[in-house]
């Protein structure tokens, strides 16, 4: 072979060599050229989970032929949209973002393509149901005698309704009090106390204290301030602006109180420290695993967590909120409104990532359950008002 020829092939191999070996690396190093931008940028890579696992993952529409948990790796910077679905489950999809050199983690929320069961048919005029969902307390008309209203008791576990007792009146309002102990009535010129347990009218006594969220405490304006007072022994655990307190919301480790101006605090019964955030507090829940609160005014959903003291708007609703709650192990949070529930997923709220669960009409009410198995709430289907229950898992 002419020499020529032999230095231009080898001219040839040698250039690709030079060319092509760091495209060699580079490629299996992750990075690619962006047609878009006619930039060499770094792949990025989203790693899948779902709850429960073993979805079928899709990417841009395109099944990937795997199931979660699974890494789509190699992807070039953007957005794209993830779809995953189970049988037995509602449909998923999100988009997300990748950016270079990245993993984007991406956990699917899915719940149970289920329809409501009614567990108990019956007219309400005012609920109250513990916060694990066990218990519901009915307000109701009694049939038999006049001007009087029955409370039923129902065991969402058992499924066994009682009449816990008969009142004379007209109320309108049934609450439980913070320790769930007592049920109080209101008609709106009287307030009374019943036992959650027995049905027994209770004493003054008992309803002050059902009333009273914080025995232990007493607030006493002293001209400047508001002092925060241990009852035990009149001794001082924090000094408040002046004005009146009420409490929102107790456990064993928190209060949320709100002041005569709109403001919240939070008391951190440990420490004796308050202090102002900013969270709506008309209806509030707390996920005690995460130590994390969701608070809304009925329209404003948001986040709150003691530890670093942030709040995070998560949605606003134009159709009121009536009930708000968790879902299992604080995945996603479980809101009502008067004519639908629906769940909005915790990491990824900013996607308003929405999945109706239930389509009715007049509810009063909502109680997910500790386990995030159901749904229970009281509401009307095809005109049928009752307690009904919805499977969030198969």
């Amino acid at each position: 072979m002419h020499y020529r020829i032999r230095k231009v092939i080898f001219l040839i191999f040698l250039s690709i060599f030079v060319i092509g070996a760091p495209t060699i690396v580079f490629y299996t190093a992750g990075y690619r050229l962006n047609f878009t931008t006619l930039k060499v940028q770094q792949t990025g890579v989203i790693a899948l989970s779902s709850i429960p696992k073993g979805a079928t993952v899709f990417l841009n529409e395109i099944s990937t032929n795997n199931k979660t948990p699974y890494v789509i790796q190699r992807l070039s910077p953007g957005d794209y949209t993830i779809s995953m679905s189970k049988e037995g489950y509602k449909p998923w999809e999100q988009r997300v973002s990748v950016n270079s050199g990245a993993t984007a983690y991406v956990t699917g929320v899915l719940f149970a393509d289920s329809t409501p069961e009614l567990l108990l048919p019956l007219e309400a005029i005012a609920i109250a149901g513990d916060r694990n969902g066990r218990f519901i307390n009915i307000l109701t008309k009694n049939l038999s005698e006049e001007d009087s209203q029955d409370i039923v008791r129902f065991d969402t576990v058992t499924q066994i309704s009682r009449t816990l007792a008969t009142i004379p009146g007209s109320y309108t309002s049934l609450k439980l009090s913070h320790d769930e102990s007592i049920l109080v009535l209101d008609d709106g010129m009287r307030v009374i106390a019943v036992s959650a347990e027995t049905g027994t009218i209770l004493g003054v006594d008992a309803l002050d204290s059902a009333i009273n969220p914080l025995p232990d405490y007493i607030f006493l304006d002293n001209g400047t301030n508001t002092e925060l007072k241990n009852a035990n022994d009149n001794s001082l655990v924090a000094l408040l602006p002046p004005g009146e307190y009420s409490v929102a919301f107790r456990n064993t480790a928190y209060a949320i109180l709100n002041d005569s101006r709109d403001r919240t605090y939070l008391f951190t019964f440990t420490t004796g420290a308050v202090t102002q955030i900013n969270l709506p507090t008309t209806l509030i829940a707390m996920n005690e695993s995460e130590m994390l609160f969701v608070g809304s005014d009925g329209n404003e959903i948001d986040f709150y967590d003691p530890n670093s003291g942030t709040t995070t708007l998560i949605a606003r609703q134009s159709t009121p909120i009536i009930s708000i709650g968790w879902y299992g192990n604080g995945e996603a949070v479980i809101c009502a409104t008067k004519e639908e529930i629906f769940a909005i997923a915790k990491d990824k709220y900013e996607t308003r990532e929405v999945t109706p669960l239930v389509n009715a009409s007049d509810i009063l009410g909502m109680w997910p359950d500790t386990t995030g198995k159901s749904v229970t709430f009281f509401g009307k289907i095809n005109e049928v008002s009752g307690i009904w229950t919805v499977a969030l898992i198969q």
